[in-house]
């Protein structure tokens, strides 16, 4: 008898164990189901863009009124930021293939100028890098913190997307293709 009270108390556990295994293979699966994370889609949308004033690493002075006419990318980044490791090179790919049709304005995270000079030449960036030394520019885009963040903004001036987080660099280029068409 003492025999089959064990062997009943390790079918249990088995159990216990395979209906556990089943609830995390559930768990881990719903956000693969779900496709590629296109990032939080954020308040902007439909406003004016906030403004923006800031000096390029060339100390070229930038407003938005620089891409007036014409849809601009704004992206807030940093150094540190892993993502953007990935990000910023597509986006000079993009920026490269759309030419006068597209400004891509990169806005540091309150990062040193040689931090920042050292990542653009590491990675090739030749788009406009501006420096945002007191998050003056940031905190009026947003109140969180939180990098990277992507703002498209039509000829008008209008936030028409707003992207809070990574983007992969085929989300972007189908972003920005149902934004301005092929290159």
């Amino acid at each position: 008898m003492a025999f089959l009270r064990g062997r009943r108390g390790s079918l249990l556990w088995v159990i216990a164990i395979a209906l556990v295994a089943v609830v995390l293979a559930v768990l881990v699966t719903i956000p693969l189901l779900r496709g590629d994370d296109p990032g939080t889609e954020g308040s902007l949308v439909g406003r004016p863009a906030p403004s923006i004033s800031a000096d390029d690493l060339d100390g070229r002075h930038w407003t938005l009124v620089d891409g007036e006419g014409r849809f601009t990318w704004v992206n807030f980044w940093a150094t540190n930021c892993e993502p953007c490791r990935t990000e910023m090179p597509a986006m000079q790919r993009l920026a490269d293939a759309y030419g006068d049709r597209l400004l891509v304005l990169g806005l540091d995270w309150g990062e040193s100028r040689a931090s920042v000079v050292d990542f653009v030449e590491r990675y090739a960036i030749g788009y406009p890098i501006l420096l945002d030394p007191d998050l003056d520019n940031f905190y009026r885009w947003t109140a969180r913190a939180g990098l990277p963040r992507h703002y498209f903004i039509d000829d008008k001036g209008t936030v028409i997307r707003e992207v809070i987080g990574p983007l992969a660099p085929a989300r972007m280029l189908e972003i920005v293709e149902e934004l301005l068409g092929p290159p």
